[in-house]
């Protein structure tokens, strides 16, 4: 049995590190390269596991040297890959990642075979969600698996986050949010769903109220505002509240939004209070924007307990 499941994405990250972003027609000269491992599903699943939860992974991969590097590099982090299905229809995934001496990213995905995840392959991992307590999706997968997986899940009772990355407005379809218990959100996507724009916390509170008004989401919102911290509405009583993040030295931001899901996950399938577990999901967060790389800046729970104590 496993406590978590992703329904997820993965992605082989080609990561350029340079000075400044380039502009259009501009050529850059970089200062580093490296090859890593991405995908915002297979991001938060890593995340989790390397703080001790028991994982397991959907998802899709190219029948191609970047889909047996991603299967074993699953398997080394300790995720169940029973139900991660191979093609040779399309190339795994890619996403090639631009990372300025501030730490900021740009990034360009393309999804290969991660678009090739159906629902028909969800129906055949049904046991395997039933049998867990939470799943985990986003929307680098076609919108209608999304859709399915939380269909099945919540058929079986099981609590669901929607991580809803990359927004995604103009597919937009309210079957994402009926069998979601948990919506998370970073500042542009929260605008995005909104139709507001956000330049305060009261205008993350505003946005936050017109979504849960609009879309029925079962338990909560949770907004990540990088540097300004995390804000939370419970759904069902609007009370809200907001987290400050502590004060770090940024190296590259690239997969830390990820990184908050994966420990919140974790830390949600141990505990019933909600601002604890997005205080330890948000330094979690804040430790992986402190060196390069995306899963490679991901601390296990021994680093996790040796600088956190959490």
């Amino acid at each position: 049995m496993t406590d978590i499941i992703f329904v997820a994405s993965c992605n082989v990250d080609l990561i350029s590190y340079v000075d400044k972003m380039p502009v259009i027609g501009e050529t850059l000269m970089g200062k580093e390269f490296k090859i890593g491992f991405g995908g915002k599903g297979a991001n938060k699943a890593i995340a989790c596991s390397r703080l001790g939860s028991n994982c397991s992974v959907i998802s899709k991969l190219g029948d191609d040297i970047f889909g047996k590097n991603y299967l074993e590099n699953l398997k080394k982090n300790n995720i169940n890959t029973e139900k991660v299905f191979i093609t040779n229809k399309a190339a795994t995934g890619v996403a090639p990642i631009c990372v300025d001496k501030n730490g900021d990213n740009s990034i360009i995905v393309i999804l290969g075979a991660n678009l090739l995840l159906s629902p028909e392959d969800i129906e055949t991992c049904e046991e395997s969600i039933k049998n867990s307590r939470i799943l985990v999706t986003n929307l680098e997968i076609p919108i209608e698996t999304v859709i399915k997986s939380l269909e099945i899940a919540k058929k079986h009772k099981i609590t669901t986050i929607l991580n809803f990355a990359p927004a995604s407005v103009d597919q937009l379809n309210e079957k994402l949010f009926i069998n979601t218990d948990y919506l998370i959100l970073n500042e542009i996507e929260i605008e995005q769903l909104s139709k507001l724009e956000i330049k305060s916390n009261n205008d993350v509170k505003m946005a936050s109220f017109s979504i849960l008004e609009n879309h029925h989401i079962k338990l909560g919102l949770i907004v990540t505002l990088g540097e300004k911290g995390v804000f939370f509405v419970n759904a069902k009583d609007k009370s809200c509240f907001h987290v400050p993040c502590q004060k770090v030295k940024v190296v590259d931001t690239s997969g830390a939004g990820d990184a908050f899901v994966g420990a919140f996950v974790h830390y949600l399938n141990q505990t019933d209070s909600i601002k604890l577990v997005i205080e330890k999901a948000s330094a979690y967060a804040g430790l992986t924007v402190q060196s390069h790389g995306t899963q490679s800046s991901y601390p296990t729970i021994a680093e996790i307990n040796e600088k956190l104590k959490l």
